[in-house]
């Protein structure tokens, strides 16, 4: 006998059967040991689950389940998986937000288990919200990257990169925020146009002063040079002299470069170590020295001198205020120009020197555009974003972060230096708290002390197409 239909449509009533109908009965389900059917696989981005399901979350979603129904009904085997990408700055800072506390104010597991309660609870939020959007997601293909098991698998493609000699760890200058104390990738970078002061101020030179305009007097202390371009007439009886860094006295070198703006400011740039990339580009070419300025935390070292122990804002003021009383300051502009910005607390970024882990990326930068051209792209201008982001990498991807709520890196060190990374068959392993399967390093006989860097989280999310492909169990 047929059901009473109700005299009202109650959509809360209606969509929850409806929705519990297709898990149980496994309607969107993908089959794995089916040939019979093309298959066509979603890697379906991960969200972080660190707030509401906003929006954004399901114009991206509705997207995907569009083409998800249309290949089903055009008798293809749809593989439409569901992950969170759970670690990382979005969870840490909203936590910090949360409390009112940073990280360092709390002990390092009880902040991770902050993050770890955080993060299930959104992850219920969201999910709840994905189901009634009334999405065709497999949810048996669910995966939360900061479950041992998923980290084994970013952990195992991390020692398999090292063996390929495509991880390594050196010394490098790297995107640093120092609110979140921690390395950025350069795609973790926002550019933000704002309202700055551009100070016009004088270098004494070996003819005469020299004008030089910059936005950040407080990297004073870290001039190393400054540059003209080769073709600027102003200029060009300079080139090979020297002119002495006011404040701080110290004589460094002019320099020509093509690369020089000659209608920014006075044509004249300091190159310090380091101000933005292009600092790091000049520096490393004409074999300069470092002058280590910023620390971690946005103070200025000792090499500041009279700026010591300052933030950077607090020594920008002081500087103006030292060059304006010894007579070096000549004007100051308004200007609007673009600063970098951490992408997720928005604090202006700096560029230290850290000893850090990095993955090859830039040597395989003509392969990816080569490979590019082989695809095809809807919308065609998503090509075009791909190209520009490759042709923008300045170096290699570091992939070391200064947090807690992460995957571990799986390394231990001996006090000679030498890096002992985790076998596969150790894996999953936290060398903050889990002791290695060998107590002392096999190279010298020292004892081990461990990483205590994690990974950035795109080093979970970049693995998920090979996850849900089955690697390393299976890779069908």
């Amino acid at each position: 006998m047929a059901e009473h239909m109700p005299p009202r449509y109650s959509p809360k009533d209606i969509e929850e059967k409806w929705q519990r109908f297709w898990e149980e009965q496994g309607v969107y389900r993908f089959d794995r040991e089916d040939r019979s059917k093309p298959t066509y696989s979603i890697n379906t981005p991960p969200p972080y689950p660190s707030g509401d399901f906003h929006v954004g979350n399901a114009l991206n979603h509705t997207y995907i389940d569009f083409v998800a129904r249309y290949k089903r009904m055009r008798g293809y085997n749809v593989l439409f998986p569901q992950g969170w990408d759970c670690h990382g700055l979005p969870t840490e800072v909203r936590v910090e937000r949360t409390v009112g506390k940073k990280k360092s104010e709390f002990q390092l597991w009880e902040f991770y288990d902050l993050c770890a309660q955080f993060t299930e609870k959104w992850i219920e939020s969201m999910k709840k919200a994905i189901k009634s959007l009334g999405c065709s997601i497999d949810w048996t293909t669910e995966y939360k990257t900061m479950n041992p098991d998923y980290w084994k698998r970013t952990q195992l493609s991390f020692v398999l990169l090292y063996e390929k000699g495509l991880a390594y760890r050196r010394e490098h200058p790297v995107h640093w925020c120092p609110r979140c104390e921690t390395a950025l990738a350069e795609a973790e970078v926002e550019y933000r146009e704002i309202a700055r002061k551009l100070y016009y101020f004088i270098f004494e030179g070996e003819k005469g002063p020299i004008e030089v305009a910059s936005t950040r007097p407080e990297l004073l202390g870290a001039c190393v040079a400054l540059l003209v371009h080769p073709d600027d007439d102003r200029y060009r009886d300079l080139v090979g002299g020297k002119a002495k860094v006011p404040i701080y006295g110290r004589k460094i070198p002019i320099l020509a470069d093509p690369e020089v703006d000659p209608s920014f400011g006075t044509g004249v740039v300091m190159v310090c170590t380091y101000g933005d990339k292009t600092d790091v580009k000049w520096q490393r070419k004409y074999k300069l020295p470092l002058v280590k300025l910023i620390d971690e935390k946005g103070r200025l070292t000792l090499n500041a001198g009279p700026l010591a122990g300052l933030l950077v804002e607090q020594a920008r003021e002081k500087i103006v205020t030292l060059l304006n009383e010894k007579g070096f300051l000549r004007k100051v502009e308004d200007i609007t120009s673009s600063i970098g910005t951490c992408w997720r607390c928005h604090t202006p970024v700096e560029i230290i020197v850290k000893e850090q882990w990095f993955l090859k990326t830039k040597e395989f930068a003509e392969q990816v555009l080569r490979a590019a051209d082989e695809i095809l792209w809807i919308p065609q201008h998503a090509k075009k974003r791909l190209e520009d982001w490759v042709r923008s990498l300045d170096w290699d991807w570091p992939i070391s972060r200064q947090r807690v709520f992460a995957t571990p890196i799986p390394v231990w060190y001996c006090e000679r230096g030498h890096v002992i990374v985790a076998k596969p068959d150790w894996l999953p392993i936290d060398p903050r708290r889990d002791k290695p399967p060998i107590e002392k390093c096999p190279e010298c006989g020292g004892a081990l002390r461990p990483e205590t860097d994690v990974m950035d989280t795109w080093m979970d999310s970049s693995i998920s197409a090979a996850v849900h492909a089955g690697w390393p169990d299976s890779f069908d």
